[in-house]
């Protein structure tokens, strides 16, 4: 009796031991962060990038095993409330232009891909950017559709009052499309300030993204959190750099 005792007190505490482990291993998770992806992108345009190389990206990430994350996950690794997979990564494309839908969207599709797209509110239903309709077809299929605010003015320039407009009313829109309230922030023109993160706090949001500075750890600052943007030229090797967060690659 007293064995079994004992045998069922060292399974319960490998158990627990290994659930916290499990919980407690430092986080590390890439951002990526597009804009256009286009066909025929201008040369002199550095948010526009080619198609082509983004397939080849997409394959990188598929045939090297990595996964990609929902911007829960996301959020619940850097947490530390669910384990990390072995190869992290968030796909994050800002301003809800029309490419995403034409372009982009089958490519994740095809490879059984998650992603998330910051929607500028007011450019929704207008030229160059996503329908509503299109915005809930990607939404049903595995593409989070979080918040870039109203206008994409940088937030830094406008009044307290202003800076709640632009986030609020974007909640509002796009909770109108998704049925879900946006609880992610990225700021155009990575504009922000102590104002904005207190304005995000109180309107219930669990991050804010910027623009830079490395991969996100656990440690990071959920208000300042990093993504690194992929440009115009960036050809694999450089994708893979920015991917591991490395000078070079080996």
């Amino acid at each position: 009796m007293k064995k079994m005792f004992l045998f069922i007190l060292v399974t319960l505490f490998l158990g627990v031991s290994y659930s916290s482990n499990a919980a407690a291993t430092n986080a590390s998770v890439p951002v990526l962060l597009y804009h256009v992806v286009s066909t025929n992108p201008d040369p002199n345009n550095q948010y526009q990038y080619s198609l082509t190389e983004f397939k080849k990206q997409m394959d990188y990430l598929k045939t090297n095993g990595y996964t990609t994350l929902s911007i829960d996950q996301y959020y619940s690794i850097i947490n530390k409330t669910v384990s990390m997979p072995s190869k992290p990564v968030l796909l994050t494309f800002d301003d809800c232009t029309s490419d995403f839908y034409t372009n982009v969207y089958p490519i994740l599709k095809q490879y059984g891909m998650k992603a998330t797209q910051f929607a500028v509110s007011n450019w929704i239903d207008t030229g160059g950017h996503m329908t509503t309709s299109q915005l809930k077809t990607v939404y049903a299929n595995g593409i989070d559709v979080q918040n870039h605010t109203t206008n994409h003015s940088s937030l830094t320039s406008l009044t307290h009052d202003q800076k709640y407009v632009a986030i609020n009313d974007a909640t509002t829109k796009i909770r109108s499309i998704t049925n879900k309230s946006p609880v992610y922030c990225a700021y155009p023109n990575a504009s922000y300030d102590t104002d904005t993160v207190l304005i995000l706090k109180n309107l219930g949001y669990k991050t804010g993204f910027k623009v830079g500075g490395g991969l996100s750890k656990d440690t990071s600052d959920k208000y300042a959190l990093p993504r690194s943007m992929i440009l115009n030229g960036d050809i694999l090797t450089v994708f893979i750099r920015k991917l591991l967060d490395r000078k070079s690659v080996v």
